[in-house]
Order: structure tokens, then C-alpha cells, then sequence
């Protein structure tokens, strides 16, 4: 088995975007799995949107919905209640959605349409108001080949999977948890964030890997002060590893080049303020594409290429389209989610890629595979010990991707889209000529998404931040620019440039 010769894992997780949304118009996949050719239509209350590429590198505009009660509107395609249409669908909101949160009821099927009938009214609460057609068109845009030629590009060159599902029907945090742990641990909300920092007691791949001293680093991007896993998800009773173990992203670049990378690698996209590279919309897809580039070069050219797997992932689909109904699973623990979630199917499919010197070129994987699919691999091949939970005990591992005997010799360069970040170039170049957005939101929009701004993951981690201070994360600096968020950041987490958690709050 070629997967043997893998010493060297590096995982790199974006946000919040489908299968079909970034791969569906691959051309070498079975036409079952992908959309290229098709003609799909979308309806909402007034109209139909139609699937079909992106206007806008930022496409979908606004950000569409992604905790568990938008996603059952997506896949089942009706409100339940009706009551619940416009209203929040996530925890923290005084007035939100209610019982039994529009999940399946015996002997419901999904649908598989009604991304836009909730893009229609989740918009509805977050901006004031009821989108225009044109705008309800955003939901329905998807990238190619042509748009986003990097993730396709390596989709292309190396193993795609086409039927890789997030482990929970909902947003980031729980999905990120069942990666690193194999359960959420009954969580299906980003709930109040802070939870997941402080309380989180959950063994995880991070703690693992330094019991057993296997060497791991998790690289972020010092614009942000802290990684974004160590604040949000890794283990806060865990402090000194992170002390230990978190770096700057300048050093996987020189790691790699001097043959140096661990046997794990965490390497986070800026995905808090400023210039994201998440792929998180409504951010500019070009900037997550530049950063995939540079992640995969570095690899590529590194000395320990013949011996290292780079895995491109994403935690969620974050509302965006996708065609195929997700399958059912098992619950990891047993425990049942307060709104009544049993965790016993999956979420929407997103793109997973894997990129090695033993994947044929074109590969192409149909076999069911999750998040909890990764986690098993890195347990079984770093020695990290047995299965957390019954999740990722049950996830398929992804020896598929390694189907040659022999190293590859060729080297494949990705070009990226054209991409200046800043006021005067803010992402929103219309991918087709003359087809510039002319309403309010956009046009402010427009403004906004130029300069640096705090994202709601940054939100998330300067309130987890704040409790783990001892602060009330209300008085965190959440609604602030992102200069403002990055200095509070740097005055109570770090100490002469480098991560310092406090031992306790």
C-alpha cells in the first residue's frame, strides 16, 4: 500500500463552500456528480434562480445561511413551523427559529431545493429588507475550470473525491470539532461560541499528537495574532502546547523548502480580519486561490514532497448549492443535541482534494467519505491511538487516493486569478464584462469588503478570546475594524511577538 510511504501530513481547512459551488463543472467526473451541462432552477417566494456561473469572484452576496435550521430548508426545501421563515436560525438571537427547526419529519426525502428559499429570507433578517431577483441570482452562482482554476486545477492533477460529506448538517464549529475529535459533543450550533473554548475537555488529533510526541505545528498568519483552531477548537485546557506548537505561516514556507515540515502540519488561511483566504463568502475567491498556489508549491517543491500528502478541505458547505442529498451516518456518542439532532446523517457535500507524489493524475474517488474520513487517517498513520468516537471508527480512510507504485516526476504549476487585495481593487470584479452590480447592497458592499473588516469568525474568536481572560466576551472588541481587533488581540495574547495563553483565567 503506497499510503505507507506518507511520513508527512499537511492539512489545510477553508470555509464554507459546496462541491458543486467550487467543482461541480470538472470535466473528468462521472456527470452524476457534478453539474456542468445541467439546467437547474431554484424557486423562493417571487421567483426562480438559476444555477449557473458566478457573476462575482464574491458570489453568494450576502453570506448565506449555514446553521442546522437553514440547512434542513435547503435540503428539504419548506419552513417547519412556517413561522420560522425570516427568522435567525441561530442560538443567541432572543427571537429565532423555533421547534422542530424545519428538520425531516418520517418519511421526508430531500429535495435538494431550497438554497435559494432560504437565501430569500435568511437575507431578509440580516439586511432589513427582500432582495431584488437580481440579487437572489448570487445564490445560484458556481465557479469552473476557468474561475477558479487552482482548487480545479488540483482537482484535475491529482484525487478528488466526489462524494465527501461534513459530518453535521450545520455550520462551522460543530463540523471543525468532529474533525479534530470525531463529535461535537452534542453541540449543532456555534452556540455561544465561547463554549467551545472554555468547556471543550474533548481529546483531539492536536493533544494526541503531543502525548505521543509526534511532531506538529499548526501555521497561521501573524496579521491575526493567534490561530484561529488554538482560541476556538483545540483544546484550551491544553495551553502550553499551543505555546509550543503555533507558528507563523513564513515558517511552513521555509519548513518545506529546507525539508523540515513535522509529521502534521495545521496550516490556516487568514480567516479573521483583513485579507481572508478562506473562501468563505462573500469574500473574493482569487485570495483563497493564491494561498491554495502558494501552499501547493511550497509542497510540491519541497525535499520531502515523495514522502508528504497535502489535503485540501473545507469544514462545511456554508449555504452554498449542491445537488446530492447527503446519506445517513451513525451517531458518534449517542448523545442527542438539544434541538433534538441525533447526529445520524451527514452534512452537505465539499470539496476534498488530496495531492501526492503517489496519486495518478485525474483520480477520481466516488466512494462515500467525510471530514471524520481524515481524522481516521492521521489517527491510524501518526500512531495517535484508537478511535475517539464511533464516527470517525466508521469513516472510510482515503488509501484510495494512493494508487501508484512509483513517485510522480512531473510538476504541475498553478496560475491564479489576477488579485490585488485593497480599497481600490475590493474582489469586486464582475466575471463577465459589463456586468458590474448596480444594487444598494452591492454597491455598499462594494465599500465594505475593501477594507480590512472583522469577519464572524473573528467575532467568534475575539469573544472565546475574551472568556478565556476572564473578560465578558459582550465587551470584546467584535463590531471594531480589524486594526482595532488585532491590537486588543496582541495586548492580551501575546508577549514579545510570540503566542501566550494564560494558565488560567
Amino acid at each position: 500500500m503506497t499510503m505507507e510511504r506518507i511520513k508527512n501530513w499537511v492539512v489545510v481547512m477553508f470555509e464554507n463552500r459546496s462541491f458543486d459551488n467550487l467543482l461541480g463543472h470538472l470535466e473528468h467526473i462521472d456527470a452524476s456528480d457534478g453539474i456542468r451541462g445541467r439546467d437547474i432552477e431554484l424557486p423562493y417566494p417571487g421567483g426562480v434562480v438559476n444555477v449557473g456561473p458566478a457573476r462575482l469572484f464574491n458570489d453568494p452576496i450576502p453570506d448565506p445561511g449555514e446553521g442546522y435550521p437553514s440547512v434542513n430548508v435547503q435540503m428539504f426545501g419548506r419552513y417547519l413551523p412556517e413561522s420560522n421563515a425570516g427568522l435567525p436560525g441561530y442560538l443567541g438571537f432572543a427571537r429565532r427559529q423555533q421547534d422542530p427547526w424545519n428538520a425531516p419529519q418520517a418519511g421526508d426525502q430531500p429535495t435538494m431545493d431550497g438554497f435559494a428559499l432560504d437565501f430569500f429570507y435568511n437575507s431578509r433578517w440580516q439586511t432589513g429588507r427582500e432582495l431584488s431577483d437580481a440579487e437572489m441570482q448570487s445564490i445560484g452562482g458556481v465557479f469552473t475550470p476557468q474561475t477558479a482554476p487552482v482548487i480545479n486545477g488540483l482537482a484535475e492533477q491529482f484525487a478528488v473525491f466526489t462524494h465527501w460529506h461534513c459530518d453535521v448538517p450545520t455550520c462551522t464549529f460543530p463540523n471543525r470539532s468532529f474533525f479534530h475529535a470525531g463529535t461535537s459533543k452534542g453541540r449543532v450550533d456555534n452556540n455561544i461560541t465561547w463554549d467551545y473554548a472554555w468547556d471543550n475537555d474533548l481529546p483531539n488529533l492536536f493533544t494526541r499528537a503531543t502525548d505521543r510526541g509526534v511532531p506538529w505545528k499548526a501555521y497561521f498568519d501573524p496579521s491575526q495574532i493567534i490561530p484561529f483552531e488554538s482560541i476556538n477548537l483545540g483544546g484550551l485546557h491544553h495551553r502550553k502546547l499551543w505555546k509550543t506548537h503555533s507558528v507563523h505561516i513564513q515558517e511552513f514556507f521555509s519548513d518545506a523548502a529546507t525539508g523540515q515540515l513535522p509529521r502534521y502540519s495545521w496550516v490556516e488561511p487568514c480567516m479573521l480580519y483583513g485579507n481572508l483566504q478562506d473562501y468563505h463568502p462573500p469574500t473574493d475567491i482569487r485570495a483563497a486561490e493564491a494561498f491554495l498556489a502558494s501552499i501547493y508549491q511550497a509542497v510540491r517543491t519541497s525535499p520531502q514532497w515523495e514522502e508528504t500528502a497535502l489535503v485540501v478541505m473545507f469544514d462545511e458547505h456554508g449555504g452554498c448549492y449542491d445537488h446530492v442529498a447527503p446519506p445517513a451516518t451513525i451517531s458518534p456518542d449517542g448523545i442527542v443535541e438539544q434541538e433534538g439532532f441525533t447526529f445520524d446523517r451527514l452534512g452537505i457535500r465539499v470539496p476534498t482534494i488530496i495531492a501526492s507524489a503517489y496519486t495518478e493524475r485525474g483520480t477520481v474517488i466516488r466512494e462515500l467519505h467525510t471530514n471524520t474520513s481524515m481524522t481516521r487517517t492521521l489517527r491510524e498513520t501518526l500512531g495517535l491511538g484508537g478511535a475517539f468516537t464511533r464516527r470517525d471508527a466508521w469513516a472510510t480512510p482515503v488509501d484510495a487516493a494512493f494508487n501508484r507504485s512509483e513517485p510522480r516526476s512531473d510538476i504541475w504549476l498553478p496560475t491564479p486569478q489576477p488579485y490585488t487585495a485593497g480599497i481600490d481593487n475590493p474582489g469586486f470584479q464582475p466575471i463577465r464584462p459589463g456586468d458590474e452590480p448596480t444594487s444598494k447592497m452591492a454597491l455598499d458592499q462594494r465599500k465594505t469588503l475593501g477594507q480590512e473588516y472583522v469577519s464572524e469568525l473573528g467575532e467568534a474568536t475575539l469573544g472565546s478570546a475574551a472568556a478565556l481572560l476572564g473578560i465578558d466576551p459582550a465587551k470584546a472588541p467584535t463590531d471594531a475594524n480589524a486594526s482595532h481587533a488585532r491590537r486588543w488581540l496582541m495586548d492580551h495574547l501575546t508577549k514579545d511577538g510570540r503566542l501566550n495563553l494564560p494558565e488560567s483565567a
